[in-house]
C-alpha cells in the first residue's frame, strides 16, 4: 500500500488529527509557562538582589559613620596643642596613651594619625603605623564622606595590608578654636568584605569598586583590569559594589526547570507518536482483517469464519459480520436445500410414474415365473431378480421419502416404550452380526414427535453403527434423558469412527462411503428430525461415534410438510 494511501485511510487522518490536537496546546502552554516563570524568577531575584544592595549600601554608611563617632571621641580627649606637632608623640600622657591603645585594639583599625591645620602629616599611634609616604600616594584617592575625607585604599602589598585614612577636621577650644585633623587607619579588608552577604546565595561574586576605577575582591585582592560586571551599584561617590553572575554554579531558578519541561513536553510528543503508530498500525490490521473476510463472503466463500477482533467497537463489527455471515449461508443453504427437494420431488414422481409401474409389471411376472418354475437354478435366479426389483422399489421409496416426507403426526407418548420397540424389531438383525443394544431411558420420560419418524432415524441409526463393523460384532447404546429444556437422545457406539473430511458432507443426499448405500439415510434422519423441531448431531471420534438427537420439551406441531 503506497504511502499516499495510508495517509488518506480514514484511521490515519484520525489520529494525527487527534496528535496535533495534544501536542499545539502543550506546546503553546510550555511556552507560556516558561515565560512566565522566567519573569516571575527575575522579579523575585531583581527584588531580593535590590534588598540585598540596599542592606550592604546602609552598613557601608554605617561602618563609616561609627568611625566618625570614633573620632569625635579622640578629639573630645586630645584638646591639646603639643599633641599635634611634630613630636606631639612625646606630650602624650599615659592616660590618654592608654586610650588610643584601647581604640586601636579593634581589629578594623589599624592606628590614628595626627595632622596639622594644612593636613600635613605630624605622627601616628601606634608608631610606624602610618606614614608621609604612604599619605602622599592615596592624595589622589580622595572621597568626602559628610564632614571627612576619605582617602584610599592604598594600592596592594605583599609587604603590608592595605589601608583607608578616614581624616576629619577637629577644633580646640582651649586653643581658641584652632583646628587641626585627626585620622583614623582603617583596614580596608573589612571594607572590602562588607559586600561579601551578596555572594552567599551563588547567583553573583561581589566585588569592591574604589577610587581610581581599581576592583578588589571581599579580601581585599585587586582584580585585573578588563573584567566584565554584570550590574554595579554605588556605595558613594567613586565606591561601588560590582556583581559577576556566576554561569558556571548557578543558573537562574527557571533554567531547571525549563529543561524538565522541554523535556517532559518532547517525551510526551514521543509516547504520542508512538501510541499513535501502534493504535495506527492495529486498526489497520484489524480493518485490513474485515475487509479481507467481507471481500471472501462477496466473492462466495460463506464458510470461511471472519477472525474476532480484539476492541469493543471493532469486535462488535467483527461479530455483526459473522452474524451476517452465517445468516447469509443458512439462507443460501435453505434455498438450495428447497430447490434440491423440489428437483428431487419432480425426479421422484417421474421415477414413480415412469419406473415403478414397469418395474411392478416385471415383478408379478418374476413371482408368477417363479411360482412355476420346477427347475432349482432358475428359481433361485428368479429369486435374484424379485430381491433386486425389491431394491430398486426401496431406493424410490427412500427417494420419494426424503423429497417429500410425510408430514409428522406428533403425539405425547412413553419415550422408553417406543425405544423398546425399536429394540425388538431390531432384535433379529443384531443376533445376525453378533451385536449388543442397550436401552437407557427413564420410565417416565415423555416425548412429544411422531413415533414413526422416531422409528425410522433409530433404525436407521442402529443399523448404520451395525454395518460400520462389517460383521464383526459392536455394543450400541440408546440413551435418553432430560437436560434443561432439552429432551435428548444419544445413539453411541464403539466403532472405528468417521474420518474428519467425511464428518462435514455427512449429512449431504447422495453422499456415502458404503459400495453399496444411496447416501439417503442421513438425509432422511435429518429430514424427519426437522419435521418435529429437532436437531441432529454427529461427534465421532477414532473410538467410537454418539448421535445425538434433541427435542424440544413443549413440541409444537410443524405444518411445513401439510
Amino acid at each position: 500500500m503506497s504511502t499516499n494511501t495510508q495517509y488518506k485511510r480514514l484511521s490515519n487522518r484520525y489520529l494525527v488529527l487527534s496528535l496535533v490536537v495534544a501536542l499545539v496546546p502543550l506546546f503553546i502552554f510550555t511556552s507560556l509557562y516558561d515565560r512566565y516563570f522566567d519573569q516571575l524568577v527575575s522579579k523575585i531575584t531583581d527584588g531580593r538582589l535590590n534588598t540585598q544592595v540596599a542592606a550592604v549600601q546602609n552598613e557601608f554608611r554605617v561602618h563609616l559613620r561609627e568611625r566618625l563617632y570614633q573620632l569625635d571621641v579622640l578629639a573630645d580627649e586630645l584638646d591639646s596643642s603639643e599633641i599635634f606637632q611634630k613630636d606631639g608623640k612625646h606630650n602624650l600622657p599615659d592616660a590618654l596613651q592608654a586610650l588610643l591603645r584601647l581604640q586601636t585594639d579593634p581589629n578594623n583599625v589599624y592606628g590614628i594619625a595626627f595632622f596639622d591645620a594644612n593636613k600635613r602629616f605630624l605622627w601616628s599611634f601606634p608608631e610606624h603605623s602610618y606614614s608621609e609616604k604612604r599619605y602622599l600616594a592615596v592624595q589622589t584617592y580622595q572621597t568626602q564622606f559628610e564632614q571627612a575625607d576619605l582617602l584610599g585604599p592604598e594600592h596592594f602589598s605583599f609587604e603590608r595590608p592595605a589601608s583607608v585614612l578616614l581624616m576629619k577636621p577637629i577644633t580646640r577650644l582651649s586653643e581658641n578654636n584652632t583646628v587641626s585633623y585627626l585620622g583614623l587607619i582603617l583596614r580596608f579588608n573589612s571594607l572590602a568584605a562588607i559586600p561579601k552577604s551578596l555572594g552567599t546565595d551563588g547567583l553573583f561574586t561581589p566585588y569592591m569598586g574604589v577610587p581610581g576605577g581599581r576592583v578588589f575582591d571581599i579580601v581585599g585582592q585587586p582584580i585585573q583590569d578588563g573584567e566584565h560586571y554584570d550590574q554595579s551599584f554605588n556605595l558613594y561617590p567613586n565606591w561601588s559594589i560590582k556583581l559577576k553572575q556566576n554561569e558556571v554554579l548557578t543558573a537562574p531558578p527557571s533554567a531547571t526547570l525549563r529543561y524538565w519541561l522541554i523535556g517532559l513536553v518532547l517525551l510526551t510528543a514521543a509516547c504520542l507518536m508512538i501510541i499513535h503508530w501502534f493504535i495506527s498500525k492495529r486498526l489497520n490490521r484489524q480493518v485490513d482483517t474485515l475487509i479481507e473476510g467481507i471481500e471472501r463472503v462477496a466473492s462466495g466463500d460463506l464458510k470461511s469464519p471472519v477472525p474476532p477482533q480484539p476492541g469493543t467497537e471493532v469486535e462488535r463489527l467483527t461479530f455483526a459480520i459473522e452474524k451476517m455471515r452465517a445468516q447469509l449461508n443458512q439462507v443460501i443453504q435453505s434455498n438450495v436445500e428447497m430447490e434440491r427437494r423440489a428437483s428431487l420431488g419432480n425426479l421422484a414422481a417421474g421415477l414413480a410414474h415412469d419406473i415403478r409401474n414397469p418395474l411392478n409389471i416385471v415383478g408379478i411376472t418374476t413371482k408368477a415365473l417363479l411360482k412355476r418354475e420346477h427347475n432349482d437354478e432358475n428359481k433361485e435366479m428368479l429369486s435374484m431378480v424379485v430381491e433386486e426389483l425389491g431394491r430398486v422399489n426401496g431406493v424410490i421409496d427412500n427417494l420419494l421419502n426424503f423429497a417429500r416426507p410425510t408430514p409428522p403426526k406428533q403425539e405425547m407418548f412413553l419415550l422408553v416404550k417406543e425405544l423398546h420397540l425399536v429394540a425388538n424389531l431390531l432384535n433379529a438383525t443384531v443376533h445376525k452380526h453378533k451385536a449388543s443394544l442397550t436401552i437407557e431411558c427413564e420410565e417416565t420420560l415423555e416425548l412429544f414427535a411422531d413415533p414413526s419418524h422416531l422409528h425410522q432415524v433409530l433404525i436407521n441409526l442402529v443399523l448404520n453403527a451395525i454395518q460400520s463393523f462389517n460383521g464383526i460384532g459392536c455394543d450400541v447404546t440408546i440413551r435418553a434423558q432430560r437436560e434443561t429444556e432439552h429432551l435428548v437422545i444419544k445413539v453411541t457406539d464403539n466403532g472405528p469412527g468417521i474420518d474428519p473430511t467425511h464428518l462435514e458432507r455427512i449429512f449431504e443426499p447422495f453422499y456415502t462411503t458404503k459400495p453399496t448405500g444411496t447416501g439417503l439415510g442421513l438425509a432422511i434422519c435429518q429430514v424427519l428430525i426437522q419435521a418435529n423441531q429437532g436437531r441432529i448431531q454427529i461427534h465421532s471420534s477414532p473410538v467410537g461415534t454418539t448421535v445425538v438427537l434433541q427435542f424440544p420439551i413443549h413440541a409444537k406441531l410443524d405444518d411445513t410438510y401439510e
